[in-house]
This record gives C-alpha cells, structure tokens and sequence, in this order.
C-alpha cells in the first residue's frame, strides 16, 4: 500500500512567514532605540546611522540564507526545497546588496564627519579600527561566492568546486 500522504498545516509557512518579518521589525527597533532616526540631523549622521541599518538587516538576511538551506525537516515540508532554493538565492542576493550599502554608506557618512577626506578614513578604518581587517576578509569570502553563485560563472563551475567555494559563506559570515 502506498504511504499516506501527510498534510503540512498552513500555519508552518504562515509562522515561518511572519519569523522573517518579526526579525526584520525587531532589528530595525534596535536600530531605532539605538538612536537611528536621532542621528540624522546630518550628512554624516544621515549616512552613518542608514549604514548602521543596512548591515543590521544584511546581517540578520545572511542569517535568514543559512537558515533557508539547513534542511529543517518541518520548514522544508511546508516552504518545498524549490521555494527554499528561489528564496535563498533571492535573499542572499538582497543581503549582499545591503552588505555594500552598509560599507559604503559607514565610510561615506565617517567620510563626511572627518576633515582627512575619503581615502584617509578608507586607510584608518583598515589599520585602526579592531576587528576591520577579519571583516574585509569576511567580505571577500562573500563577494566571492556571490561572484560564482551568478548564473553565468555558476554554469562554467563543476558543482563540487561551486559548493566548495559556497561553504566559505560559514566563514564570512563568521568573520
């Protein structure tokens, strides 16, 4: 006799669903208490303060990515492997592009607040501020799988060297 086939209730995908938003409301809060919408009486603490938000939900998105492919057998059952693989892809690439905006917009707006200029803030953070270097180290190892993960280069790489490169994503994310 066949396998029953088993009904997954709705309110999986609608929980999971509102998860995602919960998360995205509660990072902007800590944004907001953190003083996110007072710091923006500037250039500089208009680009700074929407620099802090971009990496906070670039952040959280990367989390949500690893999230999406960890094989949750209850997540899988009510979201389907197919919509979790569009939804990572479309998730990673939106976090990628906060990713960016956080690191253009911190160094703008720190730009902005200092006299020294663009170059001499980009040199500072890189040999002065503690943890930068592991961070453009984690970067890169992102930028790295977003390159290869575009579907043209994806088509070119075997799967064994794409999964391969895809697993330093632990690592950026980590750095």
């Amino acid at each position: 006799a066949p396998a029953p086939v088993r009904h997954t209730p709705a309110w999986w995908r609608d929980t999971s669903g509102a998860a995602l938003w919960a998360l995205l409301l509660g990072v902007t809060a800590l944004w907001v208490h953190g003083s996110g919408l007072q710091d923006v009486g500037t250039i500089a603490g208009f680009l700074t303060s929407f620099g802090r938000l971009t990496g906070l939900v670039a952040s959280a998105l990367l989390l949500v990515q690893v999230f999406l492919m960890a094989r949750i057998p209850w997540f899988e059952k009510a979201w389907g492997q197919d919509e979790l693989v569009r939804s990572h892809r479309l998730i990673g690439f939106t976090s990628f592009n906060l990713m960016l905006a956080h690191i253009f917009l911190i160094t703008l707006g720190y730009a902005a607040a200092s006299k020294a200029g663009l170059w001499a803030t980009i040199v500072d953070f890189t040999v002065n501020y503690p943890g930068m270097l592991l961070a453009i180290a984690g970067t890169l190892c992102l930028v790295m799988i977003v390159v290869t993960s575009i579907r043209a280069a994806r088509a070119r790489l075997r799967y064994e060297s794409w999964h391969l490169i895809h697993l330093y994503g632990y690592l950026g994310a980590g750095l």
